[in-house]
């Protein structure tokens, strides 16, 4: 079992701590090869907004660094942990540097039957915020996600023996939510949110919007014909919103290629 800790914080804090308590208590459970990528010691180069990796590939980036490696140990994983501080109101701009360099991922989805958690730590506010935009992102990527952990931890220095009760309490709380979610055979089943995006969305493919690329990532995984990312079962009431779905797509694809036409035509 490969699991892959992405560490946000630009130093070893509070943050590394909890992770490293984290790691212990899942070793508990199972002995698994657990990887640590901080991000602070990676060359990561700043996007440049330049769509390359949206209408030709993420292959063809222009930036040389080390992002090609981030994104294949992250492939190789079983299950990841997205671990940060609370800067801003936000991850830190380490964590969102490759955020934004995964952008792509969010055209293209990849990370099916992994298991996502993050951990967010605050010094008195925003984790769950953070949570929230975290556990969104890993939904868009495809993960299996597990509810994440926010914990409130002290600025600097140890934490008190109150503190550091509640940190051990809400952390083997989400070590045990995580190793159940990793052990899971099943897929998860869909929800009507889920559903509907990707019917949306590959309908909109099949009438000629959206990008190319997109379009044949799609096709060469038989998505433009199955009910889901993977096989799964729907109840009557999810297949006629995913026919629904379809339907609205088709018609707004259509719509937009047709005006598309127009605006060459004039141009």
């Amino acid at each position: 079992m490969k699991i892959t800790a992405v560490m946000g914080s630009p130093h070893k804090g509070q943050t590394y701590r909890v992770v490293k308590a984290f790691e212990e208590k899942l070793k508990e459970y199972q002995e698994a090869d657990f990887k640590y990528l901080f991000l602070n010691e990676l060359n990561l180069k700043l996007c440049r907004g330049c769509g390359v990796c949206l209408e030709r590939g993420e292959e063809y980036c222009p930036l040389d660094d080390d992002f090609k490696g981030v994104a294949k140990i992250l492939l190789e994983s079983d299950g990841v942990i997205f671990a940060a501080p609370v800067y801003s109101l936000q991850v830190p701009a380490q964590m969102k540097i490759l955020l934004d360099r995964m952008a792509y991922v969010f055209h293209r989805p990849c990370f099916f039957h992994k298991t996502f958690i993050p951990i967010v730590t605050q010094g008195v506010y925003g984790a769950k915020d953070v949570l929230k935009y975290l556990e969104s992102v890993a939904f868009f990527w495809g993960f299996r996600l597990c509810r994440g952990v926010g914990l409130t931890t002290p600025l600097r220095g140890e934490p008190t023996a109150a503190q550091q009760q509640k940190i051990d309490l809400e952390t083997s709380k989400a070590v045990k939510r995580f190793y159940e979610a990793l052990m899971n055979p099943n897929s998860p089943v869909p929800g009507l949110k889920g559903l509907m995006i990707f019917r949306f969305v590959r309908s909109s493919y099949k009438s000629g919007a959206g990008l190319p690329r997109d379009y044949e990532y799609f096709k060469a995984n038989g998505w433009l014909e199955s009910d889901y990312f993977y096989e799964t079962r729907l109840g009557l009431v999810k297949k006629a919103i995913g026919w629904w779905a379809d339907r609205q797509a088709v018609k707004q694809g259509e719509k937009a290629v047709k005006e598309q036409g127009i605006l060459t035509e004039r141009g």
